[in-house]
């Protein structure tokens, strides 16, 4: 009995023993677990807020390239290494919208970023957009941070393109302004504004010289959208006895007639001063480009694009001077491509294209200065969600 009676004592002692370790860990749990309210909060903060992803893998197969030996195409924006599986874009976007105020950030890796930095400003090439803005007013916004230039309809990532490689002249438009941007959102056919800063491209590299932007849109009809951006500012180094004034001229008309059919034109203008080649280099130089575009959409989830493109920078102050034919001159060229695309799901995209660049007759630029021609067909495929 004196056995059983000290087991009953031992039982009772270790049943004491958990109850009152019990209560504190059952206060603590009360206590550190989401109220209702907490809930609540937490839940209307991140409605503010949206999440997503984008990650493109590409093939470039450069045809008739046995001869060269960089592994680079020219003037690529995206898709730049030749017959390699590679990754074009890796990024994560975050965005906070509300009723006063707005930010977005943007952050992406690949070969596309590696790109279109300047040596001098690498420490941005993986930062894509990084801004916050406050409303104003009903219809004012007024931003600060790195932006995307408004200059150009087309963008390094092949998702928000109709084809996935981007345009010689695209390649050569100013890249992102890290300033301040004013909008104004005046109603459903006109919004426009103003931007200042410093651009940090390849063609523009940065400077203390500030740049200003103007950007204007028109939407006369629900299917027609006319919009002209500029780009201004002394490009010359901070200590350069000159100055290299530009002003860069940027016309995009997109025109959706039917549901299935989407039509893009753009016209770029660009001139700057003392940039003219030898004798005289204090005259203003210019330079061309545009492209027309369609993507035909069919059966929900195919559609095929064309695009025909032309750059022609006769005294080469962005693209820089080439002797060829007993001269020197700029880059001149053109070019067109066509593409199939199948989306298997909404967010995801299959594509397919077919490029065919031209330049200047006997203009060695291509194949490492063996060809003045490039044929390319380039698969891409990915996913933005």
């Amino acid at each position: 009995m004196q056995k059983i009676f000290k087991g009953y004592k031992t039982v009772f002692f270790i049943l004491c023993l958990l109850m009152s370790l019990a209560y504190p860990l059952a206060a603590q749990d009360k206590l550190d677990s989401l109220t209702d309210d907490m809930k609540n909060e937490m839940f209307r903060r991140l409605k503010h807020f949206t999440f997503g992803f984008y990650i493109d893998a590409y093939y470039n197969g450069t045809l008739n390239s046995k001869q060269d030996t960089s592994n680079i195409v020219p003037f690529s924006s995206n898709c730049p290494i030749q017959n390699q599986i590679r990754l074009n874009v890796a990024a994560i976007e975050i965005s906070y919208t509300a009723e006063k105020v707005r930010g977005k950030l943007a952050i992406q890796f690949g070969d596309a970023p590696n790109l279109l930095a300047a040596p001098e400003a690498q420490f941005i090439r993986n930062l894509r957009q990084a801004n916050f803005g406050f409303r104003l007013g009903k219809k004012i916004w007024l931003d600060f941070g790195y932006f995307l230039n408004p200059v150009g309809i087309e963008s390094s990532w092949p998702v928000l393109n109709y084809l996935s490689t981007v345009s010689v002249g695209g390649y050569y438009e100013p890249g992102s302004v890290l300033g301040v941007k004013l909008t104004w959102n005046a109603s459903d056919k006109f919004w426009g504004g103003i931007m200042a800063g410093n651009p940090y491209s390849l063609a523009y590299a940065k400077n203390t010289h500030m740049a200003g932007l103007t950007f204007i849109y028109y939407k006369p009809i629900p299917s027609l959208t006319i919009n002209y951006n500029n780009f201004f500012g002394n490009q010359a180094l901070v200590d350069a006895d000159i100055e290299n004034n530009i002003l860069y001229n940027n016309l995009i008309i997109m025109y959706n007639p039917v549901d299935q059919l989407f039509l893009t034109g753009q016209f770029d203008f660009a001139a700057q001063t003392n940039s003219s080649m030898k004798p005289d280099t204090n005259k203003t130089a210019t330079m061309f480009s545009g492209m027309v575009q369609a993507k035909y959409t069919f059966l929900k989830k195919y559609s095929v694009s064309a695009r025909y493109e032309f750059f022609n920078d006769y005294d080469g102050f962005l693209s820089g001077v080439y002797y060829y034919n007993g001269q020197w001159r700029g880059l001149m060229t053109q070019g067109f491509t066509v593409g199939f695309e199948y989306k298997p799901v909404k967010f995801g995209y299959i594509r397919l294209e077919y490029r065919h660049m031209f330049a200047a007759e006997g203009n060695y630029i291509y194949h490492n200065g063996d060809s003045d021609q490039l044929q390319s067909v380039v698969f891409t495929t990915g996913i933005r969600f």
